[in-house]
Order: structure tokens, then sequence, then C-alpha cells
């Protein structure tokens, strides 16, 4: 029985022994264990902050097979703190020529993707034609590309144009802001074992740093 917690207890060590190699930063031979010495930082700040940007635009869409349209309205969407959009956008479309102009689409598409490139899509309806359409686009930085598929007639209508629509707000989140306790300095791992001789147990660090108090 004895013999059987003996080895009980050499397991636990060694398994302790091989998860601090493993997770532990490097350590470099003949280091001192920093305990009392060594602390978590305090993290401050940081953590997930979506932004959401809502705009008005105004643009000008070439659709071929029909000319130049006037292109109004709104699009929303919510920015993660990777870059990530999801949101809406809804727009009234105004056919031109040199002496006319009048209302025809309006359309509702949802986007997504992200902050430097984003996918709509969504359909609408016309009232020159009276029916229902697909539609779908990609928007960058003031400049969109896209098409409509009309449910009545089943024609493709392919547009490209250019708008008042700049990227989004960036979302707000990240790692946040380290501190130590006053009158203690934060370093790495590499620090720690090179210049101040010491190693540190995984649960001292964050993001790779903890806080060491001057000798």
């Amino acid at each position: 029985m004895k013999s059987t917690h003996t080895l009980v207890s050499h397991l636990v060590v060694a398994v302790a022994t091989l998860s601090g190699s493993v997770f532990a930063p490097a350590v470099s031979a003949g280091t001192i264990a920093c305990t009392t010495a060594c602390t978590a930082p305090t993290v401050t700040g940081g953590g997930s902050g979506d932004a959401d940007t809502t705009q008005a635009y105004a643009g000008i869409n070439w659709a071929f097979g029909a000319g130049p349209e006037l292109v109004l309205g709104v699009r929303s969407v919510r920015t993660n703190d990777r870059n990530k959009v999801a949101g809406a956008k809804v727009e009234a479309t105004f056919p031109f020529g040199k002496q006319s102009i009048a209302f025809d689409k309006l359309r509702l598409r949802l986007v997504g993707g992200n902050r430097t490139g984003m996918y709509e899509l969504g359909g609408g309806y016309s009232f020159a034609s009276k029916g229902f359409l697909l539609s779908g686009a990609l928007q960058a930085d003031y400049v969109v590309a896209g098409t409509d598929f009309s449910l009545s007639s089943f024609q493709w209508q392919p547009f490209i144009g250019v708008n008042t629509l700049a990227r989004p707000d960036e979302g707000t989140g990240g790692p946040g802001t380290l501190s130590c306790p006053a009158g203690w300095d934060l370093h790495d791992a590499t620090w720690l074992n090179n210049v101040g001789n010491f190693s540190a147990t995984p649960d001292k660090f964050v993001n790779g740093l903890t806080c060491v108090q001057p000798a």
C-alpha cells in the first residue's frame, strides 16, 4: 500500500514538472525562483468594444442597359474588435437623363465582411417595371459594384458606381493596459531570466509580462 502511495506521489510530481516545463516561459540555468518579488500585472480597459456607424450617403451608379442613376440611402453597421462588420443598407435609385429624373427602385441589403471591403445581399422593388428583385453588391471605400435580378422579367442588370461611403468606425477592443503596484517594474520573461536572473511561474504573467519588485 505504501509503495502504491509513493508511486502515485512520484507520478503527480512528474506531471507537475512536465506541465511547468511546457507552459512556463523559458528559464535560464541557474535562475532563482521569483516568488514574493514577482506578481501578475493588473489589466485595465480592453475587452470587446463594438463601434456603431450610421451614414447617410449619395452616389451615382451606371446601370448597364439603362444608364445613369442617382442613389440616396442610409447604411448602419456595427464593427467588432476584429474589424468584422454586420448591418444593413437601404437605398433608393433615381434614373436620370438630360431633362428628366424619376424614382425607380427601393432596395434593402444586409451587410457583412470587414471595414475595408463589404458584401451586400438583399432585394427590393422596382416601381418602374412593377416587380420585385434580388440585389447584391460589393462595397469598398467610395466604390460599389453589383447587380439586380428582376423576378418579373428574369433579367440581370449589373451596375458600378461611386458614392460618399467611407469605411465605418473601428472597433475599440484590445488587450487592455497593464500596470504594476507602485514602485514595481513591468518586465518580460527574457529580462527576468537574463538580467534579473529570476524565473516565475505562469500565473505571474499576463500577455508575457510580469511585475518585478526592485531589490
